[in-house]
């Protein structure tokens, strides 16, 4: 679900970018919990989005600062 949602952003946008993975998050988060109702699936979402952007800057730092 994730992947699906991040190629189509990259599709639309043109861009690959952290946005497309945040996003990602966010809307893979808020549809995996859409069925317990919308705030269950909005607190989900923003778990999610948090979660990709936290992977996203830890790849960053560990490409910067450690030789991998």
């Amino acid at each position: 679900m994730f992947s699906g949602i991040e190629s189509s952003l990259v599709a639309l946008r043109d861009e690959d970018d952290l946005v497309n993975t945040v996003v990602a998050g966010l809307g893979t988060g808020a549809i995996y919990r859409a069925a317990r109702g919308p705030r269950s699936a909005a607190i989900a979402g923003v778990i999610g989005g948090i979660a990709a952007a936290a992977a996203v800057a830890g790849k960053h730092v560990v490409k910067r600062y450690l030789l991998v």
